[in-house]
């Protein structure tokens, strides 16, 4: 199909129709360069094409000419007048000339000759001449050298005409080592090596994956928002469901019980849903620290304190789960925690089983007659009543889902969640916390400090924290948007699913997103934020995927 225009009066660009072009010519590589360390640097949402021309050559004949070129030069030194630079590229020339004939008698390897283009397209003029300098100065900071083609180099800007059959006048050479290390299979798809599968890219139907823990990204956090019916809860069910293959622990706040059934079709945990952790056992990361004993007292007054009120009396709470955990032979020697070991011989310390730490039922039974004692028989029965008995669940599996639909925000009891188990649960793998519907603790400051200060914290522990809401116009409302402005500047990666939004300076500024783009999107469609690179994506699962989640649907395949 042919253009219906062709503007070739400007020397700096060929325009085709409405769109201006501009290409990039590579005329020095570093002898060991991976090319998709060149993609990568390329902004995702940058229009290009990229060529390479390669020909084998036949070796001798390069030598040879070389040889005589390099002799030539040599002989135009002893008639003009002399410098040192001259010398010193003669010099270079020369060495380079050796180390390339050593390849090609010794190592036997081929030659070849090598053009690389990339070609650059825009509507805008000014911003195409932005990425091409912008795209030049980050190959020149990996060493590669490149021009800007132009009228000068014919040949070049006759390639870009549409139906061109132009053969290219400016070469590299290259050995076929170096050719195999600089030309792996790139292709436009965007795919990290350990990356999750996320959609297809709107604009031209190619693959995306990314991997949130990769060193290359700022942090791991993410945010999720779109309206209901958007695809916006089946993606991150999707999420959850491919993390779980990667061998990562997933923790999720379900604050509406829409999660319960991936942790069963996953044989993950259930917690607060007839199923108990039992807060005075001891674990790993306790014993980790130098007074444990004292510290995890110190731990449980606080905890303990918090949800009963501050009428609790701190010295009688710290006796009298003294007294308890001595009354089950546990006091500040490591070995009362350990298992017997005169039998068996263990690599690392192992703990004795769950059912040997005492409980806060224990400790309300053996409490003296007291106010402390009145006040935690009716706390177990009520907010603390998940916290009182011999642990249920299993504390190694992947997946966890808190249905913390029964639990009473302004208890208070979430954010010592936040603060308590989390940092029991949090191990040496890579682990991912979702918060569903964040905007529905917006109000609860205690519970929005704890979420941000993990936002800023967690990537040190090597995890993710993942924020799922509907409205952010709600959540940006409270404490003139500091918490939600901070969430979002902390998270990495945001998607945005179809939804109506009230305050456009939200995506104006913040996101760098036009609103009405937003509220045109398609079911399952949305935008991925990554370093403020827009890209349109189309979500999808496989028809397996969908079964597993009870939500197949035409609009997902």
């Amino acid at each position: 199909m042919l253009p219906d225009s062709i503007d070739n009066t400007n020397f700096r660009y060929v325009k085709v129709d409405n769109k201006y072009i501009i290409s990039l010519n590579v005329r020095s590589l570093p002898e060991v360069l991976c090319f998709l360390d060149i993609i990568n640097i390329l902004d995702k949402v940058v229009e290009y094409d990229m060529s390479m021309y390669i020909e084998k050559l036949n070796p001798i004949k390069v030598l040879n000419n070389i040889t005589y070129n390099l002799a030539y030069n040599q002989s135009e030194l002893d008639t003009v007048n002399k410098s040192q630079n001259d010398f010193d590229i003669i010099n270079k020339s020369k060495e380079e000339a050796k180390e390339l004939r050593r390849k090609i008698q010794i190592e036997n390897q081929e030659l070849y000759s090598l053009n690389i283009i990339f070609t650059f397209y825009s509507e805008d003029l000014n911003l195409l001449f932005k990425i091409i300098s912008s795209f030049k100065a980050k190959l020149f900071s990996k060493q590669i050298k490149s021009d800007v083609t132009n009228f000068r180099h014919l040949s070049f800007y006759v390639s870009n005409l549409p139906l061109s059959n132009c053969n290219l006048d400016s070469s590299i050479y290259i050995t076929t080592d170096a050719l195999a290390n600089l030309f792996p299979f790139c292709v436009k798809n965007y795919i990290d090596s350990k990356g999750i599968f996320m959609g297809y890219t709107k604009s031209n139907n190619m693959i995306f994956s990314i991997d949130i823990f990769s060193k290359k990204y700022e942090n791991s956090n993410f945010c999720i928002f779109g309206s209901s019916g958007s695809g916006k809860s089946f993606f991150t069910k999707l999420f959850i469901f491919r993390n779980f293959f990667m061998d990562r622990v997933q923790i999720i706040f379900d604050i509406e019980n829409e999660y319960s059934q991936i942790c069963k079709k996953l044989n993950g945990e259930l917690l607060f849903d007839n199923s108990y952790f039992n807060i005075m056992q001891f674990f790993e990361n306790d014993l980790k620290e130098e007074d444990f004993f004292n510290n995890k007292i110190g731990r449980l007054v606080s905890f303990i304190k918090s949800v009963c009120g501050e009428d609790m009396n701190e010295e009688v709470l710290i006796n009298e789960i003294k007294n308890i955990y001595y009354k089950f032979n546990i006091n500040e020697d490591r070995k009362t925690i350990l298992s017997n070991l005169e039998d068996v011989f263990y690599f690392e310390e192992k703990i004795m089983s769950k059912d040997k730490f005492p409980t806060l039922n224990d400790l309300v039974n053996n409490m003296k007659d007291s106010k402390e004692k009145n006040i935690l028989k009716i706390a177990i029965k009520g907010p603390l009543k998940y916290f009182s008995s011999i642990t249920s669940v299993n504390l190694h599996s992947k997946l966890f889902v808190l249905n913390i639909s029964n639990l009473k925000l302004e208890d208070e009891v979430i954010n010592l969640i936040l603060k308590y188990i989390l940092d029991r649960v949090l191990s040496e793998k890579e682990t991912i916390i979702y918060i569903d519907e964040m905007w529905k603790y917006s109000k609860n400051e205690k519970v929005l400090d704890s979420i941000f200060n993990m936002y800023k914290t967690i990537r040190k522990r090597k995890g993710a924290i993942i924020g799922v809401t509907q409205d952010v116009t709600d959540f940006m409302q409270y404490k003139d948007g500091y918490y939600a402005n901070s969430i979002l500047n902390n998270s990495c990666f945001k998607m945005i699913f179809k939804t109506e939004y009230r305050n456009n300076k939200i995506f104006n500024e913040i996101l760098n997103l036009d609103n009405d783009k937003v509220s045109r999107l398609k079911k399952g469609e949305g935008y991925l934020i990554i370093n403020k690179n827009n890209i349109h994506l189309k979500v999808v699962a496989n028809k397996y995927e969908g079964e597993i989640l009870n939500e197949y649907d035409n609009s997902f395949k």
